[in-house]
């Protein structure tokens, strides 16, 4: 649905190419590089590419996030026939969790009808380039499975920032809640890149102070704290 807005507001999507490197080119210039040598030249650049954060920011600004790709596992489970309504939000089916070893949570009934979702938070550290898709041992145990990256910041915040100068800005570790707050982040992060500030954040008395990369710097576990 978000593709196909921004498609109509003029946006050119390029699906499934790989971006290599990001480069400051005099005052006011990027120029982004892509793996099959297209190039592409502005004046501002957004980087949100999720997983592969830690990977290009690395690469073209010397900069080492604590941006950890986790493997994780989503489960949904069918109803018992004849009480898909019960696990519905307009039943009063709640949202819950266990804060305990493993953390299990659940939300009703409300992405896929007669489906709930119910599963554990978190997972074992893994290389977005080199994913297993297969459902292993647990296929025995669950039926509709979807594996999905998740970036993963220590302190389980958004950050947004410029390490490439104040042309480029950096949205990332959204500990996979980045696209159903994608309309207000990415008006955030454009924000920044056109203007320099964050009139939405401000407007919503959201200091965005605790999200900066530098955050980072001679402090490895930024803002992290235990609950």
């Amino acid at each position: 649905m978000f593709q196909e807005l921004a498609e109509r507001k003029g946006v050119v999507v390029k699906d499934g190419t790989e971006v290599v490197d990001v480069t400051k080119r005099g005052e006011g210039s990027i120029l982004v590089k892509t793996a099959s040598g297209e190039e592409f030249h502005g004046t501002k650049c957004i980087i949100t590419v999720g997983a592969w954060t830690r990977k290009l920011v690395k690469s073209v600004a010397g900069m080492d996030l604590p941006v950890q790709p986790l493997h994780t596992l989503l489960c949904y489970w069918k109803a018992r026939p004849g009480r898909e309504h019960e696990l519905t939000p307009e039943a009063g089916f709640p949202t819950f969790a266990s804060y305990g070893d493993p953390h299990i949570y659940s939300t009703p009934s409300a992405e896929f009808q007669g489906l709930i979702k119910i599963a554990m938070h978190g997972g074992s550290p893994c290389d977005p380039d080199n994913r297993r898709y297969a459902a292993a041992g647990a296929a025995d145990l669950v039926e509709p499975v979807a594996r999905w990256i998740d970036a993963f910041m220590p302190d389980h915040v958004d950050t947004a920032e410029r390490p490439f100068g104040k042309n480029v800005v950096v949205g990332a570790g959204f500990s996979g809640h980045g696209f159903k707050m994608a309309p207000a982040v990415g008006r955030i992060l454009a924000e920044m890149a056109m203007d320099g500030e964050a009139r939405t954040a401000a407007d919503a008395g959201v200091e965005l102070g605790d999200f900066r990369i530098s955050k980072f710097v001679d402090n490895p576990k930024g803002n992290l704290k235990d609950f």
